[in-house]
């Protein structure tokens, strides 16, 4: 609504059917008197709607003189016509306001709690014993939202269940949602504190190392390679320091290596590459929605139409068959099967593209298909295509690479075999 507008409202304004021989007449009178008419519309034969503030309607009756026609009032609209039908409806606006109210004071509470499990179904707890510690916590329906901290109550469920290992609490409108990750126990039996090292699974460029246990044997920015010691399970002493004036009689004995379990996260840069190539003549085809159905009996010797098209209604198709064998008697394997196959219509349209539209759908085809190998919860750093053809030829080809940082670490035993189950339990190892 516009400013103009917004003040007929507020002011008030009637809306009016002007009828005779001439309404045409009566219009430019009131122009020429610089009347305000808004919404001009012809509804019948010699009759015409408007609509005009309600301060400028008195002097109107001169003008339907002067013009031959007659005006009449069909509806008062505007603020203070609404206000005055409110005046004996005292009940209807005390409702309103308190409905506004109602709404405005229930849209601030939590009405649901609801539990997600971030990582899968929940083993340790259960829903239920979530929502029982949010509410012992001081988040249950009817709880106002701005009376909860939310750093608070995420600290306060990890302190009552310490099977989680991470909580996070998000409002949705009037629905509280508390995202749960359960801990990982270790693997039962003895082989999780079995000396161990890790290495790497891939090349790489080291970004971060945290040593928790066992002897770092590289260090961020470092190149390495697969199966390359990234922390070892077998830690060195140091050499003793050689007093002035002691012989080597004298030093005292080499402390033995220690066996430990390496445990630590090692994130590394990894590449990985693609090559895509394509026609730069593409083909598309489009469904028109157009399709057939033909029902076929097949014998060994022969096949009878029983419905529908013997050959293909259409130039361009797509066939479907669903074959129906009929049952088997005794020995005898089925000689007669029921074919219904359906003719859908498509349209083919061909596009030249030229070379940078198909380095780049080739590029992106390439890139797709490296996502969709990529190892679940690595992060994406960065990504490059290059052409490896020049614009004259007809088919491109392109190389894609995608950058990613994620953890290269996988625990060998010293023993050179893999513990059983593989990695360890997600998180630090």
């Amino acid at each position: 609504m516009t400013g103009h507008n917004w003040q007929t409202y507020l002011t008030g304004y009637l809306v009016l059917t002007i009828s005779g021989d001439d309404p045409e007449a009566f219009l430019n009178l009131a122009l020429a008197r610089g009347l305000t008419l808004l919404d001009v519309t012809r509804t019948g034969k010699g009759q015409i709607r408007v609509k005009m503030p309600v301060s400028e309607y008195r002097v109107l009756r001169p003008l339907a003189r002067e013009s031959h026609c007659r005006v009449r009032i069909v509806d008062k609209r505007g603020l203070p016509f609404f206000s005055r039908r409110l005046r004996g409806r005292q009940l209807l606006l005390a409702g309103f306001l308190f409905f506004l109210v109602a709404i405005y004071i229930l849209s601030a509470c939590v009405w649901v709690v609801d539990v997600r499990p971030e990582k899968g179904p929940l083993r340790q707890v259960t829903p239920a014993q979530v929502i029982e510690a949010a509410r012992v916590e001081g988040l249950k329906p009817g709880t106002w939202k701005g009376r909860v901290d939310i750093r608070a109550l995420e600290y306060g469920l990890e302190q009552r269940l310490p099977q989680l290992a991470w909580v996070g609490v998000s409002f949705h409108g009037t629905r509280a949602e508390i995202k749960v990750v359960e801990k990982v126990p270790p693997p039962a039996g003895d082989d999780y504190e079995l000396p161990a090292s890790i290495i790497a699974v891939k090349d790489g460029v080291i970004k971060q190392i945290l040593v928790m246990n066992g002897e770092g044997r590289v260090a961020a920015g470092d190149t390495v390679r697969r199966g390359e010691i990234l922390i070892s399970g077998l830690i060195l002493p140091p050499e003793p320091e050689k007093k002035p004036g002691e012989n080597q009689l004298q030093q005292q004995p080499r402390p033995e290596p220690r066996l430990v379990r390496a445990r630590g996260i090692v994130r590394a840069r990894v590449w990985y590459e693609e090559e895509k190539e394509i026609d730069r003549l593409q083909v598309q085809e489009q469904a028109t929605g157009r399709q057939q159905k033909a029902l076929i009996i097949k014998t060994p010797g022969s096949q009878v139409v029983l419905r529908g098209p013997a050959r293909p209604p259409y130039a361009n198709y797509r066939q479907e068959n669903k074959v129906i064998t009929l049952p088997s008697w005794r020995n005898f394997p089925p000689s007669v099967e029921l074919i219904i196959s359906t003719y859908r219509e498509i349209l083919v349209q061909k596009q030249q593209l030229g070379y940078e539209e198909a380095v780049r759908a080739a590029g992106q085809q390439a890139l797709a298909s490296l996502k969709a190998r990529l190892p679940a919860g690595v992060t994406i750093t960065g990504e490059k295509i290059v052409p490896l053809t020049g614009p004259g030829g007809q088919r491109v080809r392109v190389r894609a690479w995608v950058e990613t940082e994620e953890d290269i670490g996988q625990v060998v035993p010293l023993q050179g075999q893999t513990l059983p189950g593989g990695n360890p339990p997600e998180g630090p190892r």
